[in-house]
């Protein structure tokens, strides 16, 4: 399921440059983080702050390479680990035709980002299982066409009830294949097919994680950048439905809530995890890493929670309940600060900074819009903006012991 091109395209407001940063930061951080003191109507701070996000100029060849900078990274892999592997089977084992062993090799530097070690094993165990099952068919019912088709259905059957791993999957039936198709013109198949296997694989996690591993911090940032955007447009849109009554908006802003995806993020942090471990080039990053590691879990339960936010407040407009304009501020306080949160999640930054005031300042909104008297869904909305100020401020490394002490602290 892909993103509708309006979950996709960000708002004005919340655009980010190539670097992942959102725009005119230092503006920002002057407009919000040097003036704190609340005012009767404090939430013009933060829809000031909002409206001060603007877009970056047009783009340079500089933001154009960092833009590519990933994909680069994964075709130089590719290429080496293709080499290397056919420099280990060819030359130190002494295969005559190693011609699985690089593509084994790129298969695993190009299938995911994540979990490579876990789906090299896969493949490997795959590639055994693959060879085996159909050695033993060709010996059983002999081989032909519709042989083939027998012997790869019946691996990716037997295959199937051991895992659904998808890289499993496909070398068991890949393997069952070669073995079937190639085994009348050569009796010696099997163990080659193997270990070329098992060279590739380990070749591909040795050059991915080892000689030529991705920068952690800088594929979690620029994963985490355009989700936090859009969550954060699709909060200010909440507080553009609240504070015009248009509960058609608000459905809509929960239909886009609902379609932002979250497994590129949660796969780069599986990579990002992989290469801190296993590579001497990033062991100093790992307490950086876990902080990012912290930081995008709290903030990836903001999002969860941002959808039954969405549908109380619909409810509330639905049924007409009183809606004040504390609690538009606080979403739009809201929207600020996760659409920056991702700058405190590695650093021991300031005592206090620009987005958790935006923070703290939705908290107290809310709690300021609870005591003006809220029907039930709009009372539920308020604490469900408190509970998601909480994440965002401690994604960012503040520790709050009592919560509810935000908007105290606000002030």
């Amino acid at each position: 399921m892909r993103l509708s091109d309006k979950a996709m395209s960000p708002a004005p407001g919340f655009e980010r440059d190539r670097s992942g940063k959102s725009g005119r930061v230092d503006s920002v951080g002057e407009h919000l983080g040097l003036d704190i003191r609340m005012k009767e109507r404090g939430g013009e701070h933060c829809e000031g702050a909002l409206a001060a996000l603007g877009r970056q100029g047009s783009e340079t060849i500089v933001n154009h390479l960092r833009k590519v900078r990933p994909n680069l990274l994964v075709a130089v892999q590719a290429g080496v680990a293709a080499a290397l592997a056919w420099v280990v089977a060819a030359d130190l084992l002494h295969n005559p035709q190693p011609v699985f062993a690089p593509a084994i090799a790129v298969s695993t530097i190009a299938s995911s980002i994540g979990h490579r070690i876990r789906r090299t094993a896969y493949v490997i165990a795959g590639i055994t299982v693959g060879v085996v099952v159909a050695d033993l068919l060709v010996v059983l019912i002999g081989s032909g066409f519709l042989t083939i088709g027998l012997i790869v259905a019946v691996a990716i059957f037997l295959a199937g009830r051991l895992s659904g791993e998808g890289g499993f999957l496909a070398q068991v039936g890949g393997s069952a294949m070669v073995i079937a198709v190639l085994a009348p013109a050569s009796t010696d198949l099997a163990a080659p097919r193997l270990v070329d296997g098992m060279v590739g694989g380990v070749v591909g996690v040795v050059v991915s994680l080892v000689v030529l591993p991705m920068n952690p911090i800088y594929r979690v940032r620029r994963a985490a950048g355009p989700l936090l955007s859009q969550l954060a447009e699709h909060l200010a849109e909440a507080g553009d439905a609240v504070a015009s009554r248009d509960a058609t908006l608000a459905k809509q802003v929960i239909d886009r809530l609902r379609a932002v995806r979250t497994d590129e993020l949660e796969t780069t942090l599986a990579g990002a995890a992989e290469v801190v471990t296993v590579s001497p080039l990033y062991w100093r990053e790992r307490r950086e890493l876990q902080g990012w590691q912290h930081g995008a879990g709290l903030m990836l339960r903001t999002l969860e929670m941002s959808r039954p936010l969405g549908m109380s407040l619909r409810t509330a407009i639905r049924y007409q309940e009183p809606l004040p304009n504390r609690l538009v501020d606080s979403l739009r306080c809201l929207a600020f600060a996760v659409s920056r949160a991702d700058d405190g999640f590695s650093s021991q930054a300031e005592p206090v900074t620009p987005v958790q005031r935006a923070a703290m300042r939705a908290a107290s909104h809310a709690e300021a819009a609870l005591k003006t008297g809220l029907g039930t869904a709009g009372a539920t909305a308020a604490g469900q903006i408190k509970v998601m100020s909480v994440n965002i401020l401690r994604a960012t490394g503040l520790s709050l012991d009592p919560p509810m002490r935000l908007p105290l602290m606000a002030n």
